[in-house]
């Protein structure tokens, strides 16, 4: 299963920001109502010694007159409810709520305790005090309870964790930013590497030469080695394709010559037949082994030679003639409309002999499987010049139509042809950064379209050409 790298650490990060979040939250709020309990525990403590200061004891027994300000500074919030009970030193109640803090046991020293309890099933806040009072029948230990809802407290408490939180909370969503922008900003290389290998020249097996991270380095070093053993066995099998096609010319011309020979004196048949079969066989064999060399030319021209200004015009009409030349003993040529001299010069970026190749195999392609009359059209496509070679042949079969311009695919219904005229095409098309297409012609015929750069492109796309 395909993973990010960025995505995880993404969520890594945002997962421990959470968590992070989650726990402060739950810290800064228990912190918040410790700090209220203690804000709210003074004034109820307070409460209860100005009732424990009001209890007499004497011959008539206890009395307590239960002053209106403790209740009124319990009362300020107008939110909570208070309860009271207070204890003589033989644990029987003397006034106030009976079950107020009956599971506290009684105080026997003047101390003060707190304590959380509950009462008709809400939470409340109880102060427990005990006070020494000693009087006409004796003496004893005191103990007032006072107790009071937790609304207040609560509210308080919120409003601290509020405050408390909101630049928490702040601090997490800038943080998570932050994180985001450093880790696409980290995963920056990674994408230069990526940008360098996929707009380089398809043929450029040059070492990657950007700037990467200590962490990639040995990732950068095995693809550049990768690359330079790639390139090493290219290079050999580009090398025996040259030699092996140099070295089969010779041959495959005194073959051709001796067969030419012989269909000269007067065979009987089916020698002569033979005679003309060998003959053309040799013809197909010399044009593929011109074909793979000059293949391997190129190549190695496309990645030594820089690209220049090539008037497209001009060349058009050189290489025409010239074609027409050789193909004059060869076939029937029909008739070839070209650029007229008097055109606007239309100049294009690239390798003059490469793009020459590319004018004579589509000329050849038009001429051998196409009928007349072929054209060719040069224009100008925004601020790139269109090649346009135009027939009115059968076009192209459905066949091989997604595999036109592979290597090695002919027209089945053919036997001439070597199947790499328009592989070389497009090899050319994309080391010159620009595109290749056909259309079928609406009254019939084929339409090849070449889009070449009028100007210089630092970077290639290799997935231009198609």
């Amino acid at each position: 299963m395909r993973y990010s790298i960025q995505k995880r650490l993404f969520t890594s990060a945002m997962f421990v920001l959470v968590a992070v979040g989650l726990c402060s939250g739950f810290v800064v709020w228990q912190l918040s109502k410790r700090a209220s309990d203690e804000a709210y525990d003074k004034v109820l403590g307070a409460a209860a010694l100005s009732i424990a200061e009001t209890i007499s004891f004497g011959e008539s027994g206890v009395t307590v007159d239960i002053p209106y300000a403790a209740f009124a500074i319990l009362g300020t919030s107008g939110k909570n409810r208070i309860f009271y009970r207070i204890v003589d030193p033989n644990g029987a109640a003397v006034t106030g709520t009976p079950v107020l803090g009956i599971e506290r046991p009684l105080l026997h020293k003047s101390t003060s305790y707190f304590f959380d309890s509950h009462y008709r099933g809400e939470e409340i806040r109880v102060a427990q005090i005990a006070h020494y009072f000693k009087g006409s029948r004796g003496g004893g230990w005191f103990n007032i309870f006072v107790g009071e809802t937790r609304e207040a407290r609560n509210q308080l408490a919120t409003r601290l964790a509020s405050f408390a939180l909101l630049p928490a909370i702040l601090a997490i969503a800038l943080g998570l930013i932050l994180i985001i922008l450093s880790i696409r900003s980290s995963f920056s290389p990674l994408r230069e590497i990526e940008e360098s290998i996929r707009n380089r020249n398809p043929s450029d097996m040059s070492p990657i030469d950007v700037e990467v991270p200590i962490e990639v380095e040995t990732l950068v070093g095995s693809i550049n080695l990768f690359m330079a053993r790639l390139e090493a066995t290219l290079e050999g099998l580009r090398q025996v394709t040259a030699d092996a096609a140099h070295q089969l010319r010779t041959p495959l011309a005194a073959m051709r010559a001796l067969s030419e020979l012989a269909m000269d004196t007067e065979l009987k048949e089916p020698i002569r037949e033979y005679v003309q079969r060998i003959n053309n066989n040799a013809i197909s064999a010399t044009t593929l082994a011109n074909q793979l060399m000059t293949e391997a030319q190129l190549l190695h021209s496309l990645e030594t030679e820089s690209h220049k200004q090539v008037d497209l015009n001009h060349l058009c009409r050189k290489v025409a003639r010239h074609t027409m030349s050789e193909l004059r003993f060869q076939t029937s040529l029909p008739e070839i409309i070209l650029p007229s001299k008097n055109d606007t010069p239309l100049s294009v970026v690239g390798n003059e002999a490469a793009l020459a190749e590319l004018i004579k195999n589509l000329l050849i392609n038009a001429i051998m499987h196409g009928e007349g009359p072929v054209e060719i059209r040069l224009g100008k496509d925004q601020s790139d010049v269109r090649l346009t070679l135009l027939d009115r042949g059968p076009g192209i079969p459905e066949a091989i139509k997604d595999t036109l311009f592979d290597r090695f695919i002919k027209d089945p219904n053919k036997r001439s042809g070597t199947g790499l005229g328009l592989s070389i095409v497009q090899q050319i098309v994309a080391a010159s950064g620009g595109k290749i297409w056909y259309r079928h012609r609406k009254k019939g015929g084929l339409a090849i379209e070449v889009l070449l750069r009028s100007r210089p492109q630092t970077k290639l796309n290799r997935g231009e050409a198609k």
